[in-house]
């Protein structure tokens, strides 16, 4: 009877051991699931065309990471970093109260849904949301990403500059003293800016760099140099790229005889209150030389084909990734003082830099290049120099991976 007892006991202690286990098994994995990671971003070109390295280096927290976003062909792009995609609409366009309630209470619902430990908002739109919900939503940790200050820099926004500025001056102030909110700025210049309506402690401001190029598919080349320079624009087509700058100086220069071409790559936006007109475009493009592409899917062959990079910002940006491709093809880069363009471009090394809204600054520039190609070729060589610094997307994933680990730990 004790044997047969001693027995039944040992079962029931593996029984009682083995429905623990189970239990733990069923239990723990729910306790310690991954963090997750909300991205917003307005468009899925957008985040296709700049922010694959963030997104890489969100997933490489560990964390599952759903990128919020309207979609549009870029699905599989997005869902080839490992991230989920969530269809979301964010209404870009002019500002509009009854549109941004509708958009903040569907984000709001989404929230609540989704639970996220932490949200990468990138660019205004989706901060200024968030920023909104930040008293009725739990408080995740929250990386904010300016890709430059928009509307807000740039001098002849005019009113429509004055009410972003207002807009940024709000979330600004609010989110500086919340300490779960990290900065992600692409320019010193910016994060100065922003100091103007509450300073971010030195601790939570990490500056990108821009959104980062991958220099062994931007190879650098010889420059070609034939008969007529070639001259690229790579942009959306909107007033605030300053493409217009670049045909008035290319109008100045072809009345003085000086032969260049100039190849525009880049769509309308026609969501952008600034953008370029359809007719605007093709007016441009019947000069003898100047040839609007629209988009260009393979951009390195592009620019191996030109010989110097035209940035003409009037600001706003916060470093334009044209700049960079054009910077690692080792190409010679003539842009203007603006927050971003001035980071990475320095005067007489990387190229020129030049007034904003001053095409005859710009043509006289253009015109120094044009007729010296062994400076071209000094400064395309320093240029890709100064792309391997610090402003790969290796860079990039590493700054943006290491401050997630901290954010989440």
């Amino acid at each position: 009877m004790a044997i047969a007892a001693a027995k039944n006991a040992r079962k029931l202690s593996v029984a009682a051991d083995l429905l623990w286990t189970v239990e733990k098994q069923e239990i723990d994995p729910l306790k310690q699931r991954p963090n997750k990671i909300l991205v917003l971003v307005t468009e899925d070109w957008f985040a296709a065309s700049h922010f694959i390295p963030t997104i890489e280096a969100l997933c490489a927290t560990g964390a599952e990471v759903a990128i919020v976003t309207r979609v549009a062909q870029k699905r599989s792009a997005l869902e080839a970093t490992g991230a989920r995609i969530i269809p979301f609409d964010f209404s870009r366009g002019p500002l509009r109260p009854l549109q941004e309630a509708r958009v903040a209470w569907r984000l709001r619902k989404l929230l609540a849904t989704e639970k996220p430990d932490a949200i990468h908002a990138i660019s205004l739109k989706p901060i200024a949301l968030i920023t909104g919900l930040r008293g009725v939503v739990p408080r995740h940790a929250l990386g904010i990403h300016l890709t430059g200050v928009g509307y807000a820099g740039t001098a002849s926004a005019g009113r429509t500059g004055l009410v972003y500025r207002r807009v940024l001056k709000m979330v600004v102030r609010q989110l500086q003293r919340d300490p779960k909110t990290h900065l992600f700025v692409e320019n010193p210049d910016d994060s100065a800016r922003l100091a103007e309506f509450g300073a971010f402690p030195q601790e939570r401001v990490t500056i990108l760099g821009g959104a980062g190029v991958d220099p062994k598919r931007f190879e650098g080349s010889e420059l070609p140099l034939g008969e007529q320079v070639r001259t690229g624009f790579v942009g959306r087509m909107v007033w605030t790229k300053g493409v217009d700058l670049l045909i008035d100086a290319y109008d100045h220069l072809n009345a003085e005889g000086l032969a260049f071409r100039i190849d525009l790559c880049g769509t309308p936006d026609p969501e952008n209150p600034r953008a370029v007109s359809d007719a605007q475009l093709q007016n441009w493009s019947a000069r003898d030389s100047v040839t609007w592409r629209g988009r260009v899917e393979d951009i390195a062959s592009f620019w191996k084909a030109m010989d110097i990079c035209v940035v003409p910002s009037r600001g706003g940006e916060g470093l334009p990734r044209a700049l960079l491709e054009a910077a690692a093809s080792g190409r010679p880069i003539v842009t203007t003082d603006v927050p971003g363009c001035r980071y990475f471009v320095r005067d007489g090394i990387e190229g020129l830099i030049v007034p904003p809204d001053d095409s005859r600054s710009l043509a006289s520039a253009l015109k120094r290049l044009i007729q010296d190609p062994e400076t071209c070729r000094r400064m395309g060589a320093a240029a890709r120099e100064r792309l391997l610094s610090g402003f790969t997307e290796d860079h990039l994933r590493a700054a943006v991976r290491a401050q997630y680990m901290k954010m989440l730990s």
